[in-house]
């Protein structure tokens, strides 16, 4: 990730954000009297080795709205001091922090150790670094879907990041306020760096002498272009414009165009749902890389008394093919006294081995529950009461965003929730 994104973002944040709002959903408006928030944390998820790109997100995204609850309700500066803090703490920790760490849970997936430097360097960049080239090699000759989600994984966490931010909202989960400025900088900084496939962008890096102080992947968009198309070609890192031919400049021209379709959500213009009959909705279109081209979904929010469902449609893409998949979910649901569920269950058809070429393809499905556990916290503390979470998912083959796993697996995770 580079430091330019990130000021380009906060630019365009200042510059879009409304600054008054009728809406009754509005910052100023929101408040805590009927939100019961919760935030919750993964101890451990599978692989147990570091951190998941799940774990790394919902742990990041958890402090990020206690540091927020925090800096708005205890801190007493000027709101727009308040503001800036949590603008540049977002900005220049939490953003690269999740970003790398996508990158970085596919190689602990192989178990390839890595260093991640979520911190710019003299290039204005965060790496993932301490990887030979010939690991890196082996990787793209061995298992070739992971070594291209390798290059968008960084996206990919990003995506879900602002996917679970979208389901807060939906959900009355957290105040606008508190969500609005990561939402929006995460949300313009996705769709500029995808749309980077519309411009002759010179990355300008050159390859460290000490191939362990290189980044693992460079451009995330230019490599994935230039390795999907031409996977056994000889490697290097950095890309460059120049580098691509003419048909993977034409292929990341077609993701350029279809990042555009990430704006298309209310929230981005301050609008976390809509009231109909006492049930509040919500829906945005999405776009997003694949470890085998990439893909386009409407996902729709409704919440109407104890139940919260969200719902996807999603079409993937390779080179020329298209593959349906849908996914429905429930979020909190009222078991019985002190248990609740959140449940998700995932279909789709994808290319047969994940191929960017083929147009034959497999059924797979996953599974995904989480229970929660809630009992009173004690009186010293300054919260009502936590949950102790243990979680089970079952995952045929498959590209599942934000799920390391390509293959079969069963991952339990254990975590706990602590609710204000």
């Amino acid at each position: 990730m580079k430091l330019f994104h990130l000021f380009f973002s906060i630019a365009w944040s200042f510059i879009l954000w409304p600054q008054e709002s009728t809406n009754s959903n509005s910052p100023s408006q929101d408040n805590y009297d009927s939100l019961h928030a919760n935030y919750p944390f993964i101890f451990m998820d599978r692989p147990a080795l570091l951190f998941t790109m799940r774990q790394m997100n919902e742990n990041a995204l958890s402090l990020y709205r206690m540091f927020g609850r925090y800096i708005y309700n205890k801190v007493k500066l000027p709101m727009d001091l308040n503001t800036t803090i949590v603008i540049l703490f977002d900005a220049l920790f939490f953003i690269p922090l999740t970003h790398e760490e996508g990158h970085r849970s596919i190689l602990t997936r192989h178990k390839i150790g890595s260093i991640s430097q979520p911190y710019f360097n003299k290039y204005g960049a965060a790496y993932v670094k301490g990887v030979a080239d010939s690991t890196l090699k082996r990787l793209r000759d061995s298992h070739l879907p992971d070594y291209i989600r390798l290059h968008s994984a960084g996206l990919e966490s990003d995506y879900m990041f602002l996917k679970q931010i979208e389901t807060l909202l939906a959900f009355q989960q957290e105040r606008y306020s508190i969500l609005q400025w990561t939402y929006l900088l995460r949300k313009i900084s996705v769709i500029q760096y995808l749309a980077s496939g519309l411009f002759k962008i010179k990355v300008n890096i050159k390859e460290e002498p000490n191939e362990l102080d290189r980044d693992i992947v460079g451009h995330d968009v230019y490599s994935f272009a230039r390795h999907i198309y031409r996977p056994h070609m000889t490697f290097y890192r950095y890309t460059e414009y120049h580098d691509l031919t003419n048909e993977e400049k034409r292929f990341i021209r077609r993701i350029g165009f279809r990042s555009f379709l990430n704006a298309l959500h209310p929230s981005i213009v301050g609008i976390p749902y809509f009231t109909l009959n006492r049930t509040h909705i919500n829906l945005g279109l999405g776009y997003m890389l694949a470890p085998f081209g990439d893909f386009i979904e409407l996902h729709i929010w409704s919440s109407w008394k104890k139940w919260n469902i969200s719902t996807y449609f999603r079409g993937y893409q390779n080179k020329h093919t298209w593959f349906p998949a849908i996914g429905i979910s429930m979020s909190q649901y009222p078991l019985f006294k002190h248990f609740f569920l959140d449940a998700q269950i995932h279909i789709w058809q994808q290319p047969q081995n994940l191929s960017f070429n083929t147009s034959t393809p497999f059924t797979g499905f996953a599974v995904d529950g989480l229970l929660q556990y809630h009992f009173p916290a004690l009186k010293i503390s300054s919260f009502n009461y936590i949950s102790l979470n243990l979680g089970m998912l079952y995952k045929t083959k498959g590209f599942l965003p934000q799920e390391v796993n390509l293959s079969r697996c069963l991952s339990p995770r254990i975590g706990l929730s602590i609710f204000y």
